[in-house]
């Protein structure tokens, strides 16, 4: 599955210095430490609550809320970082309390040349979403910390 990579960084980080290693990112030949992972299709998921987050990203399109799915979005204010904070910490309050092998639903879709139609069922282990969900919390407060944004690449 495609994901979005969460790390901290400066506004002025340059694209053209960012790669990937081993689905990693690095910076100037240097691993970006801290940073997170997520799965594509929980950040759809996720979606209308991300909308609550003051963000900007390069592209003129891009609605100054919430992430970027198919670019980069930076979230620089304090008050979007704990309002970002406070979304994935409640997301996984949430999931702390599901199955070990849970199930979401995803989006709609029908099958192939016929009318019938369904939504997705996308499955997740509770035990490394956590770990994922975590991991982006110790990416916000990290950028908290040290007074500086969260970068979002997106997928």
């Amino acid at each position: 599955m495609p994901s979005h990579e969460f790390i901290v960084g400066e506004e002025q980080v340059s694209l053209v210095d960012v790669s990937w290693n081993e689905k990693r990112v690095v910076i100037n030949g240097l691993e970006a430490t801290p940073q997170a992972s997520i799965d594509d299709e929980l950040i759809n998921y996720f979606n209308d609550s991300l909308e609550w987050i003051k963000s900007r990203g390069p592209s003129e399109s891009f609605s100054g809320y919430g992430l970027d799915r198919y670019g980069y979005t930076i979230i620089r204010d304090k008050e979007s970082l704990v309002t970002f904070k406070n979304i994935i910490s409640s997301w996984k309050d949430l999931f702390d309390n599901a199955p070990k092998d849970l199930i979401i639903t995803g989006n709609y879709g029908w099958e192939a040349g016929t009318d019938v139609g369904h939504y997705e069922k996308i499955s997740f282990n509770r035990i490394e979403l956590i770990g994922s969900l975590n991991k982006l919390i110790e990416v916000i407060e990290n950028a908290l910390k040290t007074n500086q944004c969260v970068i979002h690449l997106g997928i």
